[in-house]
């Protein structure tokens, strides 16, 4: 400093200890929030993946649906209804409930020989089917409204399932 200039006086910067506490925590236990995130995500949580497939069976077991509990809006999800073919070789598969207000069917395989919707309940009827064997249906749906969906699997007689999915917007 030249002798002619004045002396420079600093002023502290005033803190506010609630802010200072504020960052450290978030310094803190941000990074492992953000870890857990990333995990949640990688184990499904958000979508496909191990804490999302799920396989429900109805209480006799002659029913299962192959599912996703988690999903996102507009985006790809499958399911698989599995169960035994009656004796008469003819086979009425209800899917109601919320099922078709929030889902859009994209495929269906196979094709069933005659399909109906009633009361909101689409039934979708199969013959010509071999008795005694397994009959896999597979849907590929795409949601159309996030939230909570309450499906109702049914086959012929056999006691139906619920479902509860859970849709991200």
């Amino acid at each position: 400093m030249k002798e002619s200039e004045p002396p420079m006086h600093h002023h502290p910067v005033k803190e506010n200890p609630f802010w200072l506490r504020f960052e450290a925590r978030t310094q803190k236990y941000g990074a492992l929030v953000l870890l857990l995130i990333v995990i949640a995500a990688l184990g499904g949580l958000f979508s496909e993946g191990y804490l999302s497939d799920k396989t429900a069976h109805n209480h006799n077991g002659q029913l299962t649906v192959d599912y996703q509990r988690f999903g996102r809006l507009q985006s790809d999800m499958n399911m698989v209804v599995n169960s035994n073919v009656p004796q008469q070789g003819r086979l009425t598969v209800t899917l109601g409930g919320d099922f078709m207000q929030r889902y859009e069917i994209r495929t269906l395989q196979p094709q069933p020989s005659s399909m109906t919707s009633q009361n909101g309940a689409l039934r979708l009827e199969y013959r010509g089917l071999y008795p005694g064997s397994t009959f896999t249906l597979w849907l590929g749906l795409t949601p159309l409204s996030p939230g909570s969906i309450s499906s109702q699997i049914e086959v012929e007689s056999l006691p139906g399932i619920t479902l509860w999915q859970f849709i991200y917007p």
